[in-house]
């Protein structure tokens, strides 16, 4: 802790391209008179971050991006680190960061280590289960993205104590999806899909996982229902050959539009008129927030998260997954559904994303979870004493 009596916060990430995620919004929100942020990252940096921009302190421990296993002159340089500004809570995401952090805050004395997993299926081999076994000792807290990685914590991992679980979910930025003023004409002319369609879109990286080659598969009968509809992807991947390949052996090739990563999804995502995830697999993917924000209807696979994002399917349509029939009948409904019904539906989203997912209460719930997190160790520490 600082002399002037805040805590100090350090987030400890594998890789720079992580610092999309909403916990670093989050936290370099949080209240200056109340917390010191720092931020490291444990593999190299491609551009210079929001957070640098910031003015705040951020530190690379390797000029590499493939890091390997473990290397005991990086897990050193961070207990260096965590030492030099008295960090008092150390927030690790992801499994090399959990274990890199855990590590480094022995030797540092660190007092706070909170453990994030943001997926499923983190466990997924004996070394895993053995590494997780130590990092969740170590750990004060594991923190999950939902509650189905909750579930999944306790039930591929060996004695995880369940009260040393708590979920902290993804958050969005409210306002900024909520409130973009591009008109939709202005975002479809930027799509390059006709004015008067029925616009499918969906975001995310080009791979196996997110089972776009079931949506190719639903497009297809959608478009024999709904002739007028365009399907657009945004994003890169593994998978983008492969996908273009069976959209051009399809009758509808001109309708599916493959236009790789774009920066300015707010303003996309304003010309689309339902959003679809097809994924088999997901821990609480944020662009479903980013859709409801902006007001666009959800088609998602019941996995993960999702269904707790979308309160059950009152937010929104779950499907199966690998399921391209019934995935393309949900679609086709809403492609049908009156604009008075879907007016208010938008509405209703809208409302309950503000309340659950803005930045805003997010920031406060994890600003009130440093400070627990922190005031009982300092009480375990002093005997009971405050």
């Amino acid at each position: 802790m600082l002399e002037d009596g805040k805590i100090t916060v350090a987030l400890l990430w594998k890789a720079h391209d992580e610092n999309a995620t909403s916990v670093n919004d989050l936290a370099g929100a949080l209240d200056g008179n109340r917390f010191e942020v720092i931020f490291i990252f444990l593999g190299a940096v491609t551009s210079k971050t929001w957070m640098e921009e910031a003015g705040h302190e951020v530190y690379y421990l390797s000029d590499k991006r493939r890091l390997g296993f473990l290397n005991p002159a990086r897990v050193l340089r961070l207990a260096k680190i965590l030492r030099r500004h008295r960090v008092d809570v150390l927030h690790c995401h992801n499994h090399k960061a959990n274990v890199y952090g855990t590590l480094a805050a022995s030797l540092a004395g660190t007092p706070v280590v909170l453990a994030q997993i943001h997926g499923l299926r983190r466990a997924r081999n004996l070394r895993r289960k053995i590494t997780n076994l130590m990092v969740f000792r170590k750990a004060r807290r594991i923190l999950a993205v939902a509650d189905a990685v909750k579930q999944d914590v306790l039930s591929s991992n060996w004695g995880v104590p369940r009260e040393k679980l708590a979920v902290l979910e993804n958050s969005v930025d409210y306002e900024r999806f909520a409130r973009s003023t591009i008109s939709r004409s202005q975002a479809r002319q930027m799509l390059g899909v006709p004015p008067d369609g029925v616009i499918f879109g969906t975001i995310g990286r080009l791979a196996p996982t997110k089972g776009f080659s079931y949506l190719l598969d639903a497009f297809c009968r959608v478009k024999r229902e709904v002739p007028s509809s365009q399907l657009v992807f945004l994003g890169d991947g593994p998978s983008r050959s492969e996908l273009e390949q069976r959209a051009a052996a399809t009758p509808f090739r001109e309708a599916v539009h493959f236009l790789g990563h774009r920066p300015n999804i707010e303003q996309l995502l304003r010309g689309m008129d339902v959003f679809v995830l097809s994924s088999v697999a997901e821990g609480m993917p944020r662009v479903i927030l980013e859709a409801m924000a902006a007001g666009v209807p959800c088609v998602c696979t019941s996995v993960g998260g999702i269904p707790e994002m979308l309160d059950d399917g009152t937010l929104g349509s779950l499907v199966p997954a690998r399921d391209s029939e019934q995935l393309a009948a949900a679609m086709v409904e809403w492609a049908n559904r009156p604009e008075q019904e879907r007016t208010a539906h938008v509405e209703k989203v809208r409302e309950y994303t503000r309340r659950h997912y803005s930045h805003d209460v997010l920031t406060d719930r994890l600003a009130q979870l440093y400070e627990d997190e922190f005031a009982k160790q300092h009480s375990a520490t002093n005997g009971g004493s405050t």
